[in-house]
């Protein structure tokens, strides 16, 4: 059995954050907290949620800014630390619902890169990472004069908005995940010009700043990956300073491992992770 919670933080600035997760009905062994990725929001890891809760671990998460429930423009932030400054937010309320707990931090592509920011700037928020097709390279590189113009834009109109480009088949070979993520009312494709240079800035900070990490880490990613360079999980695992570390791939799998076909491979892994590491 488990009890689902939600409810809304307020950040720094006044915008209302939303929340949810589940916790055991008894004991709890762990606190899992998940950064979910671009354009989605928390719910989609409802699944994994309750896995994780029955074999009693706490999991929670936050909707991030311009996401989900959260207010924000979609797609939209001045800043990337602004992610981080509102994940701050969650994490020490989250954290004193649960005291003595091992807290386990996972990122999904977008929420990837904000966990590896939010871990190099708090290090001691967490015992562990876990990453799940971090955005740690982008599958696309742009051109020079696009690279020029989104500079440009990001200064002189940096609300600017436009679609993020991904295509949504390719996120699961499930043709069930790929309707209801389609469907989903809450799910949007926005990117602005400004939210665009902070993301390169973020995977370039990001990888010149991975040997600073000495948490143990996993690094999953996903083998036939269209949405985020699958060689970016392995350049970033050999710069990583920690000495315990694990990399896999899932070969044949989409950009969202949890939601594949044989997304239970994963659930057992990363759980066997998790306990090894409660210790």
């Amino acid at each position: 059995m488990k009890m689902q919670e939600s409810g809304f933080l307020p950040a720094d600035d006044g915008a209302k954050l939303y929340w949810q997760g589940v916790r055991p009905e008894s004991e709890t062994r762990g606190l899992v907290l998940i950064s979910h990725g671009l354009g989605e929001h928390i719910a989609r890891y409802d699944h994994l949620a309750a896995f994780l809760a029955e074999k009693k671990f706490a999991v929670f998460g936050p909707d991030h800014r311009g996401h989900g429930r959260s207010d924000g423009r979609r797609g939209h932030v001045l800043a990337f630390d602004r992610y981080l400054r509102d994940f701050k937010i969650f994490r020490d309320d989250t954290v004193a619902r649960f005291p003595g707990q091992k807290i386990f931090l996972l990122g999904h592509s977008l929420g990837g890169l904000i966990a590896v920011h939010y871990a190099l700037a708090h290090p001691a928020d967490f015992d562990c990472l876990v990453l799940s097709s971090a955005a740690l390279k982008v599958k696309i590189e742009a051109s020079p004069l696009k690279l020029a113009l989104g500079r440009f834009f990001s200064k002189v109109i940096p609300g600017l908005s436009m679609s993020n480009g991904l295509d949504p088949n390719m996120i699961s070979h499930d043709p069930e995940v790929v309707k209801k993520y389609i469907d989903d009312p809450l799910v949007h494709d926005r990117v602005s010009a400004r939210w665009y240079t902070s993301f390169i800035s973020a995977i370039a900070e990001a990888q010149a700043r991975a040997g600073e990490m000495k948490m143990p880490a996993l690094v999953m990613q996903s083998g036939e990956d269209r949405l985020v360079d699958p060689e970016g999980a392995r350049e970033f695992f050999q710069k990583l300073g920690s000495p315990d570390k694990t990399l896999k791939y899932w070969e044949g799998f989409y950009h969202e491992m949890f939601n594949e076909v044989e997304k239970a491979k994963v659930y057992q892994f990363l759980l066997d992770w998790l306990e090894k590491h409660l210790a």
